[in-house]
């Protein structure tokens, strides 16, 4: 049975051949200079593999591309991993005036540091290339930066203090989310509620993780994240729904500067730094 392509490599493998073309070398001669079978490259060149950086940067400076196939691997590789939900989220928080976002079981994807998204990519994507880990990163966090420049959207978190005593790294990973968290709060850059430990079961249950998108011209959004992604939401009743659920968490939630308390307080049990 003939190998499935990945579309989002055909063009990296066409240029791969182009190359190797135009300097009259077989797959076996460019393979023996790399880390990689001739029979490998074939694959890379038909697209029914992904390229490994390290391959993308001998393949380089072998063929002296000056960079070439390295900045094709860096775009077809955030291409690859930018699937149309998430074009979507993106487009929706740029129109955005304001996002409220809560997750039952990590610190919000738009406030976690490169440390923590790289614990949580690397447990949730056992089967994932570092490389490709590493680009997902990349991406998550200039996503990030964007949302957190002063002006709109304005940003808002619901965050179970479970969330915040759990474990996501080592100690040194954690440190740094929780000094992320204080910085963001304290600049105003993000408005933080700490729902605390002891809430009733119900209202803790209630949320699976989500993000309330509102604009100016038009009904607010919600995008229900999972595992292979997420659904936008724009149904006005699953909405409101979804602005219930916010409204209940915020209203058992602390304020924010007990909220930025309890952070500091949960930071200071942790271990002392280096």
């Amino acid at each position: 049975m003939a190998e499935k392509q990945l579309s989002a490599w055909v063009l990296f493998g066409q240029e791969v051949r182009r190359l190797r073309m135009d300097a009259g070398l077989s797959l076996d001669q460019v393979a023996q200079n790399l880390s990689i079978t001739g029979g490998m490259l074939s694959k890379i060149e038909r697209a029914t593999r992904a390229a490994k950086k390290e391959t993308a940067a001998e393949l380089d400076a072998f063929l002296r591309t000056d960079g070439i196939l390295l900045r094709r691997w860096s775009d077809t590789t955030r291409k690859a991993l930018d699937p149309e939900w998430y074009r979507r989220i993106t487009d929706a928080e740029q129109r955005a005036v304001e996002i409220r976002m809560v997750h039952p079981s990590l610190i919000p994807g738009s406030l976690q540091t490169r440390g923590y998204t790289r614990a949580v990519l690397s447990h949730g994507r056992p089967l994932d290339d570092p490389e490709e880990i590493e680009a997902l990163v990349e991406l998550r966090t200039k996503r990030a930066a964007r949302l957190l420049r002063p002006g709109d959207p304005r940003m808002a978190a619901v965050i179970p203090e479970a969330v915040l005593r759990r474990q996501m790294g080592d100690d040194q990973v954690m440190h740094e989310q929780l000094d992320h968290l204080l910085a963001l709060a304290e600049a105003g850059a993000v408005k933080l509620q700490v729902l605390p430990e002891g809430v009733p079961s119900a209202i803790a249950a209630a949320s699976s993780a989500f993000r309330l998108i509102t604009f100016t011209d038009r009904l607010p959004l919600v995008f229900a994240d999972s595992a292979s992604g997420g659904v936008l939401v724009d149904e006005s009743r699953e909405v409101q729904r979804f602005v219930s659920i916010m409204a209940s968490l915020a209203a058992w939630g602390l304020s924010p500067a007990d909220s930025i308390g309890r952070i500091k307080n949960i930071r200071g049990e942790g271990t002392d730094d280096e």
